[in-house]
Parts: structure tokens; sequence; C-alpha cells
């Protein structure tokens, strides 16, 4: 039974941290900053979106999540009234697709709602239990 505490447990930890992930990701959907490739303009470095890679544990079970950033998550777009535009006008935004965070939160509450019942579950089992065996 301790198992399927365990593994349910996991499952509200990688959620949580997808959840973190994808809020991070949607508040830092319209910010910008310098090109990285242009060595004129000076200003903040773009926030490079998060990942989250999700595995299974072996042999007990469950998963685990860990957060990363997005080498590769950013765009050059036209901009040269921003501050951060380089001689071109280009400024990096983060390559964040709305679309994409709303059904990874959507996942999220679903994966959620069903660790959240397993839980329930093993405890009104173990509480079957014990009155049966009082």
């Amino acid at each position: 039974m301790a198992d399927s505490l365990q593994i349910s447990l996991s499952g509200l930890k990688a959620q949580s941290q997808r959840l973190a992930a994808a809020s991070s990701n949607i508040a830092n959907l319209t910010s910008s900053g310098v090109n990285p490739d242009s060595q004129a303009a000076s200003g903040p470095e773009v926030f490079k979106p998060l990942k989250v890679s999700q595995s299974a544990v072996s042999p007990a079970g469950g998963t685990t999540a860990t957060i990363s950033q997005d080498e590769n998550g950013t765009l050059l777009v036209f901009d040269p009234s921003s501050p951060f535009a380089d001689e071109n006008g280009s400024v990096a935004v983060p390559n964040i697709s709305l679309e994409k965070e709303i059904t990874d939160l959507l996942a999220t509450k679903i994966a959620y709602k069903a660790n959240t019942l397993a839980l329930r579950t093993e405890s009104e089992i173990q509480k079957n239990l014990i009155d049966e065996l009082s």
C-alpha cells in the first residue's frame, strides 16, 4: 500500500513542476531582450522557455520530473522601436505558444486530479481494512 502512496505523491510533485513551468512561460510570453548574436545591442537576456522532462522511476514505480531551459527557445522579431533592438531592428523574444501552454495546463489538471483520486481511494481502502480488522 505504501507503494501506491509513493507513486501518487510522485505524480502530484511532477504535476506541480509542470504547473510551475507553464506558469512561468505564460508570465514571460511578451518579454523581450537583446539579440544574443548581436554585439552592438545591450540589455537583458531574453527569457528562455522552460520545459519539463518526465520519466518513470524504477523499480518502485512513480514518476520524476525535471525542469530545464529550452536553449533554442528564442525567436528574432523586427521591432526597431524597442530599447533592446540591434542595428537591424531585431529583438529576441521567447518562442512560447500560449495554446501549447494552456493545453499543458489542462493535461496537468487532469493528471493532478487522477493522482488525488488515487490517494483518496488508497485512504478509503486502508480505513475499510482497519474497520474490518477491528
